[in-house]
């Protein structure tokens, strides 16, 4: 019986790694002693558009999102090992893809000042099939995450460090309305922190339109990568950003994620110098409960601005 199924299509990376958080570990064609997420940029900058060979084993298929999870081996000079979901603008090339599926295909990659700037997979080809392998439960295995808070609950109190050195914490800012995020600046994905950071400046710039408004709004991007983004880093990254009040960057520990991260949604992993994690957003109103909370980035700037406009309390008003 033959196993070769070649499947032309135009892949873009999905929108949050779902499955690539660490929690399958799946029997695959490779030489890497893990297959946690592990993206990286080449040691050499490079540019112009150059084209890697992805080989792995499919985890999941949604065919209803169009979307396949790939345990892929790494692809030297563009990113190492990990469990990434891809999503397919043509859906009908799921019929002849499933989970155990031995793939490989020309995953394309356009390099601009040496960061990524855009990455599809346009061709797949079934080679084989895998056995798929449950996690096994070990001391590091993570336990399950808690259900994130719905709209209307109390934001638990944490505290960041903000890009001038300075303590804050949720709680400073009651009678305010908040909207954060959670990034890190070395993040190499462009739909990942790249693309909220865009969302951010020009979520900025609609609330900073009028500043009687902007004085009442917190913008708040917030790195779980305390080891590197350092307030002096944070403050170079604000500028290269064009990040003004009421927007800022600022960094939490460990600790203090744990205690609200997952509650707002953040699943996160660090891994060597790089972390795989998810997309979430969160709005808090001035009495420091949860608005809104967007998990993914299919949100818009001019969407959240009227979530964030319409909590504005009235003038004179605590």
């Amino acid at each position: 019986m033959s196993f070769r199924r070649s499947v032309s299509v135009a892949v873009a990376l999905g929108l949050v790694w779902g499955l690539g958080c660490g929690r399958v570990e799946p029997t695959a064609p490779t030489d890497s002693t893990s297959t946690r997420p592990k993206p990286k940029l080449p040691a050499e900058k490079r540019e112009g558009r150059h084209t890697f060979t992805l080989k792995g084993v499919v985890q999941a298929v949604d065919a209803a999102e169009g979307e396949v999870t790939i345990a892929h081996e790494a692809m030297p000079g563009f990113m190492d090992a990990m469990v990434m979901p891809f999503a397919i603008r043509n859906k009908s090339v799921l019929e002849d893809v499933r989970p155990g599926d031995v793939v490989h295909g020309p995953m394309v990659v356009d390099f601009r000042g040496g960061s990524v700037k855009n990455y599809e997979l346009t061709d797949l080809t079934v080679t084989g099939t895998a056995p798929l392998k449950k996690p096994e439960a070990t001391e590091t295995t993570s336990p399950p995450m808690p259900e994130p808070l719905k709209v209307g609950d109390v934001v638990p109190d944490f505290a960041v460090t903000t890009q001038d050195g300075a303590t804050l914490r949720l709680s400073e800012l009651r009678g305010q309305v908040v909207a954060l995020t959670f990034i890190y600046t070395r993040c190499p994905l462009p739909d990942f922190c790249p693309a909220v950071d865009a969302k951010f400046a020009e979520l900025a710039r609609r609330i900073s339109a009028v500043s009687s408004r902007a004085e009442h709004v917190r913008l708040l991007s917030i790195s779980f990568d305390p080891k590197h983004d350092t307030p002096e880093v944070l403050q170079a990254h604000a500028k290269l950003r064009g990040a003004k009040p009421p927007w800022s960057f600022n960094v939490a520990t460990p600790e203090e994620l744990a205690r609200v991260g997952p509650l707002l949604g953040l699943d996160y992993y660090p891994e060597r110098d790089q972390f795989a994690h998810n997309l979430t957003t969160a709005v808090v109103d001035p009495e420091g409960r949860l608005a809104r909370l967007e998990l993914g980035r299919n949100w818009t700037p001019t969407d959240l601005s009227r979530t964030i406009l319409g909590l504005i309390p009235p003038k004179g008003k605590p």
